[in-house]
């Protein structure tokens, strides 16, 4: 029965096989321990040699009814002497020997009948593979053939290109919104208000009933607690804009009675902002109001620098006033706005590309001048030239024989 020795990964390439194999070296056979595709083991018993010595060797492969024979060099890798053994390395082995040698090893583990013609197969072959060329697509005939082919190559690359586009742009603008935009936190529309409070508790006996009041007409009177009588009057020539009490009611110190608008006042917007990103505002900065109505202001223009809120529910904000950038009625006040700042302008990079605007802007402009004076020389007509005068008489159109 056929044994088969498997050593460890790390002290054999390849794994020895105990096969019928006879090997012949100058003539003298040598028993045969057991081979490998990379070498085999040899009794040590008429050999007389030292580890590193090339040996020629001959392979005898035993198959019904004849014999192969395979030449090979093989180098002494060590000799044991105490297990009378010597360990050798096919060296110089040639693709068709590698194959022939492989395919007798397994044709002997299989078990298979190896006839003469298999093992010329196995040494006709080359140990290179070959290249298999993909049929080429057939050309397309025709005018419209080849019209559509290329229609259908410019679709794909147009396609793709727009997709490219497309996701280049959605990653650039979330960048954007991110680097340079920054949303208010909250904004509405309003104007400079004055807020009458009631000086003192008691009852209202007169509240203004116009719209408008005039610098120094009575607003309020109330009756205090002793019976003594309190009239506020009119700061301004101003509109009444909210009435937050009527005659006859009775109010606390310090409650809202009416808010008032001066005349010549607009209104505008306030906006307010983390406090982390008003320096950005100082480096430049522009907003962009969009309406309840839909209206939508791009360059709206930020009147004065952010500064800190007086009101304590407002810590940690900033607030903005801006320019509403369109005419505003009075009944606008007190509406939401939404309100989003761009502070592209005031960065490095803004900075940057807003001098290169300016550069290409004063390049074209002389371009332009440049192109308008040659132009203008080109369309003056060209004034004929005088003939040459003579003693009284022209030149132009005489003979030389007159």
């Amino acid at each position: 029965m056929t044994k088969i020795t498997h050593e460890a990964e790390v002290q054999r390439q390849h794994p020895r096989y105990r096969l019928p194999v006879r090997c012949i070296h100058n003539g003298t056979p040598v028993a045969v321990v057991d081979i490998s595709v990379g070498g085999l083991a040899l009794r040590s018993g008429s050999l007389d040699v030292k580890p590193g010595r090339i040996l020629d060797l001959t392979l005898v492969f035993p198959f019904s009814g004849y014999e192969l024979t395979l030449p090979i060099n093989a180098e002494v890798r060590y000799v044991a002497e105490e297990h009378s053994r010597i360990g050798l390395r096919f060296t110089d082995v040639s693709p068709r020997q590698h194959n022939l040698l492989r395919f007798v090893l397994d044709a002997y583990l299989s078990g298979e009948v190896v006839e003469a013609g298999d093992i010329l197969d196995v040494a006709s072959r080359r140990n290179e593979g070959k290249t298999r060329e993909v049929p080429r697509p057939p050309e397309p005939q025709g005018f419209m053939g080849r019209l559509k082919h290329q229609g259908r190559s410019v679709a794909g690359y147009v396609g793709i290109g727009a997709v490219t586009l497309g996701l280049l742009g959605f990653i650039g603008s979330g960048i954007f919104q991110r680097l340079y935009l920054i949303p208010a936190q909250s904004a509405l529309i309003t104007a400079d208000l004055v807020t009458v409070p009631a000086p003192s508790n008691g009852q209202l006996t007169f509240v203004a009933s116009g719209n408008e009041v005039r610098a120094g007409e009575p607003l309020l009177t109330i009756l205090g607690p002793q019976g003594n009588s309190i009239v506020i009057d009119s700061p301004c020539n101003c509109v009444v804009q909210t009435r937050y009490t009527r005659a006859a009611s009775f109010v606390r110190e310090g409650a809202p009675v009416l808010t008032l608008r001066e005349k010549t006042s607009s209104p505008y917007i306030t906006a307010s902002i983390p406090q982390d990103q008003v320096l950005r505002f100082y480096r430049g900065a522009s907003a962009i109001i969009e309406y309840a109505d839909g209206t939508r202001v791009k360059e709206g223009k930020i009147e004065p620098l952010p500064s800190y809120t007086s009101d304590p529910s407002g810590a940690g904000r900033f607030l903005v006033k801006l320019a509403p950038g369109r005419e505003l009625e009075a009944s606008a006040i007190g509406q939401p706005v939404s309100v989003v700042f761009n502070t592209f302008s005031g960065s490095t990079f803004g900075t940057a590309v807003g001098k290169l605007q300016t550069a290409a802007s004063w390049a074209g402009k002389r371009i332009a001048a440049i192109l308008g004076r040659d132009s203008e020389v080109a369309t003056v007509p060209k004034r004929a030239k005088e003939p040459e005068i003579e003693n009284g008489r022209r030149l132009a159109g005489l003979k030389s024989g007159e």
